[in-house]
């Protein structure tokens, strides 16, 4: 018989508790995938800070093998750095960071790089190194340790260190299988390389190898603009909050100084739907009223589709000649879908088809999945990109008639709706669903003309080369009958008739 609980038995646990018994939630379920997550989640650091900073990200990946169990990672960047009094706080309290904003970035919780260090330290006893500067500052070293009980940092030591510009290097020494996660990581990298074309990304391994990643552009995009909220996106503890932290604030001023589409016109013909008075304070609103209030926001038609500026997609000429440049000749098309919203969030999709020899022939393309330019590598079977292009009937559109097909499909929104923690697939949303279908079937009627085309060109090769060598032997038997010593060449004569290039 199960004893019954008192109350000793009841207590709260930190974040930085709970994600060290469930450690497979963030990434960190075994060797191989930590040190995968522990790279990805230092790479992605590294590139959001350099775009901050507005340089083209060079980013320096060191991985030393220390034992058979035991690797260390150091990713070193020319970014913004990290102010030193949030070095500690930054890399020893789990979901504490700078990411919180609405505006698209690649990381989401504040977790990823703290969950790396704390099973660095659970793992092998190593704390955290991290070197940092920011233009105002002298560079600092730190050496440090997560509390787990308190989800706080454990400061070892601080100094003083030189560094000739402005960045960050991080040293995690972790238990890791390189040997099995070099295929995966070098695949992140190379896929990070067509997400991020401008940057520059460099692996260097204890064996002597460097790989070089990315460099298919020069051209670092806007930086997204953060954005308000938009009313669709309010909920009941967001007004909750607001009403808390403004009491004073007039029904109407709240309205058109915290969301986004909301002006004095919209603000006013709102008020009037809902039957309320604009200058009522939000301290005068009840429970009730708040409910009523956000049931309103999220169901009038007035306002405007959520503002795309705090997005950045890939855009169609990187993204294609990024692809072009890392998969030799393919012949491409690209597609958007956007801006459209999901419960008030913008979010931005774009897709590339790449048909040609490096991709593998199948009843379905080759898929590579990105979110907000981070390339997702892990349970692709739960991912809403892989389950809606089994949807679309690809031998409709003639994939059995081309060699290979890639499908690169990328989502954009400053709310990705991650299946999990460990941020490797995105989950089925109605409103998601639908338009990524009408994305693929777009670049499926372009597949079809690609397949259209290959036959084409395939029938005037065939074609060509009969002609040519028809016209050879008319040429060579010719020149005989005429007893001339030489035989008139024939190339030019038979590419004018077809007008086309052979080697296509």
């Amino acid at each position: 018989m199960t004893k019954p609980s008192t109350d000793s038995d009841f207590r709260s646990i930190s974040p930085a508790e709970f994600f060290y018994r469930n450690q497979q939630m963030a990434g960190f379920g075994n060797p191989t995938q930590a040190l995968y997550t522990t790279v990805r989640e230092l790479v992605e650091n590294s590139l959001d800070s350099c775009e901050e900073a507005g340089t083209i990200p060079e980013v320096d990946i060191r991985i030393n093998s220390r034992s058979s169990d035991s690797v260390e990672v150091v990713v070193a960047d020319n970014g913004t750095g990290v102010p030193s009094s949030k070095v500690p706080e930054s890399f020893g309290r789990i979901l504490f960071g700078s990411k919180y904003s609405s505006r698209q970035r690649r990381g989401t919780f504040g977790l990823g790089a703290t969950m790396a260090v704390l099973y660095g330290q659970i793992t092998t006893g190593h704390p955290v190194e991290v070197c940092t500067r920011i233009c105002t500052e002298d560079g600092v070293r730190y050496r440090i340790f997560v509390d787990v009980e308190k989800n706080a940092p454990i400061i070892e030591s601080f100094e003083k260190a030189k560094r000739n510009s402005e960045g960050t290097s991080v040293s995690i020494t972790l238990s890791g299988d390189f040997k099995r996660a070099r295929e995966r990581i070098e695949e992140y990298l190379k896929l990070t390389g067509l997400s991020t074309p401008y940057a520059r990304i460099t692996l260097n391994t204890h064996e002597g190898r460097v790989l070089a990643f990315g460099g298919h552009s020069s051209e670092l995009p806007p930086l997204p603009a953060v954005s308000k909220p938009h009313p669709r996106a309010a909920d009941l503890e967001f007004l909750r909050r607001i009403a808390m932290q403004h009491p004073d604030m007039t029904l109407y001023e709240f309205l058109t100084e915290t969301f986004q589409k909301i002006g004095s016109v919209t603000a006013r013909r709102f008020i009037k739907f809902i039957n309320m008075i604009p200058n009522r304070p939000l301290c005068d609103l009840g429970r009730s009223e708040l409910t009523y209030l956000t049931r309103a926001l999220q169901k009038y038609d007035g306002f405007g589709r959520p503002s795309s500026e705090c997005l950045s997609l890939i855009g169609k000429d990187q993204f294609l000649q990024a692809i072009r440049n890392e998969f030799g000749h393919v012949l491409t098309a690209y597609s958007q879908r956007g801006p459209l919203d999901w419960s008030g969030f913008a979010y931005l999709i774009e897709g590339v088809l790449a048909v040609g020899n490096a991709f593998k022939s199948d009843e379905v393309p080759t898929i590579f999945r990105f979110a907000n330019r981070v390339p997702l590598l892990y349970d692709a079977s739960d991912d809403v990109f892989s389950k809606v292009m089994k949807r679309v009937p690809w031998n409709r559109y003639g994939i059995s008639m081309v060699s290979g097909v890639g499908l690169f499909v990328h989502f954009c929104s400053t709310r990705v709706p991650y299946s999990a923690a460990g941020k490797q697939s995105i989950a089925s949303v109605d409103r998601i669903d639908s338009e990524i279908l009408a994305l693929y079937r777009n670049l499926g009627r372009s597949l079809k003309m690609i397949a259209r085309h290959q036959k084409s060109a395939a029938r005037q090769q065939k074609n060509y080369r009969e002609f040519s060598k028809s016209f050879g032997l008319i040429a060579k038997f010719g020149a005989s009958l005429a007893g001339s010593p030489t035989v008139p060449e024939t190339d030019t004569m038979v590419k004018s008739l077809f007008e086309v290039d052979p080697n296509v």
